[in-house]
């Protein structure tokens, strides 16, 4: 309802014999959680690396004094989980048993078809000191005005290209209010806020090729073969071969950040983009007199250095192809082509 409306009808309360109770929401303690790998909410990884994920958590809304207990599942959609990490040390320690409490399977959650259940555990805020267990302490603070990670742990990325998730559900929590004389305290529900996934992309670290050669005036079809692929960080190399190349002439190699489809001497240019560039010229080799037959060929390494000095980074998609002479071709343009390929840039 409109603020003007509220008003109104107020004003026509006593004249329709109407009386209007205010309603005020009662202040809710909430919890944020966000599933991060490395700080980052989204990673680009290659099909089967090992990811590394941390539940973080902050409380926010209402005041209190901290999160007492917390719960919540975890599900990945690129394949199974294994039980999360419990804390070593800080004041989750608490939450853990004997100190603290949590399911039978234990604070890193119960595994069931691949996801993980009841993440999690509470602190003693009975203060229970007849009981064997749990014995901890009530720790004020925790997971108010800082994010804390609840809960830490890695799985693998699917071998199948794509965009997979691993979010966090179900989340049930308490926060510390007060303590009671009898030293124990009293908690509150706590609301659910915000809950971020983590994304993760699993490139297609490979190249593939597309678009169409220039047949030679020696009547050979130039064709791209890879092997390896394209590693930002310098763990792999991408290693690109024209084959079947007119022999010993000069060529250069054109990258871009687009496939195109330009006619450019008699042929196609399959490459284009804002930062389409030409490199350094390179000899096709081979034997025989210059222009006599097809047992020419061009060697691409695509490592680190040649991505940073390209101005290329982490996922994007990478374009190339080589331009060389062929001065005795018919068609009077002096120049062949080979198809092009495409590659994307991995960690």
């Amino acid at each position: 309802m409109e603020q003007s409306q509220f008003q109104t009808l107020v004003a026509l309360g006593p004249v329709l014999g109407l009386t209007l109770a205010a309603s005020t929401a009662q202040a809710q303690t909430t919890l944020d959680l966000e599933v991060l790998s490395s700080g980052d909410a989204t990673v680009f990884v290659q099909a089967g690396d090992t990811v590394d994920y941390a539940v973080q958590a902050e409380l926010g809304g209402a005041a209190s004094q901290g999160l007492a207990m917390f719960a919540f599942d975890l599900v990945y959609d690129g394949g199974a989980l294994t039980q999360a990490d419990a804390p070593t040390a800080g004041p989750l320690l608490q939450f853990v048993a004997p100190l603290g409490l949590n399911n039978p399977a234990g604070y890193g959650g119960t595994v069931r078809g691949g996801d993980l259940i009841q993440v999690g555990g509470a602190m003693n805020t009975i203060n229970n000191q007849f009981a064997p267990q749990p014995s901890g302490s009530v720790i004020t603070g925790i997971a108010d005005g800082a994010p804390v990670e609840l809960a830490t742990g890695s799985f693998v990325a699917p071998t199948s290209p794509g965009t997979y998730t691993l979010r966090a559900q179900n989340l049930f929590a308490n926060a510390l209010e007060s303590q009671a004389p009898a030293g124990h305290w009293v908690v509150a529900a706590v609301e659910s806020g915000s809950v971020e996934p983590l994304t993760v992309v699993v490139l297609d670290c490979g190249a593939t090729t597309y678009c169409s050669s220039k047949v030679a005036s020696v009547g050979c079809v130039p064709a791209i073969s890879s092997s390896g692929s394209a590693s930002l960080g310098g763990s792999a190399v991408l290693t690109l071969v024209a084959d079947d190349v007119v022999n010993r002439q000069i060529g250069v190699f054109v990258v871009g950040t687009e496939a195109a489809s330009d006619p450019v001497f008699g042929a196609t240019l399959c490459v284009g983009g804002s930062v389409s560039r030409l490199i350094e010229p390179a000899l096709s080799g081979g034997s025989g007199p210059a222009g006599s037959n097809c047992d020419g060929s061009f060697t691409r390494v695509i490592d680190s250095t040649f991505l940073v000095n390209s101005g290329f980074g982490l996922g994007d998609q990478v374009y190339c192809q080589w331009v060389f002479r062929d001065p005795a071709h018919a068609d009077g343009t002096g120049a062949g082509l080979t198809n092009a390929a495409a590659f994307v840039v991995c960690p």
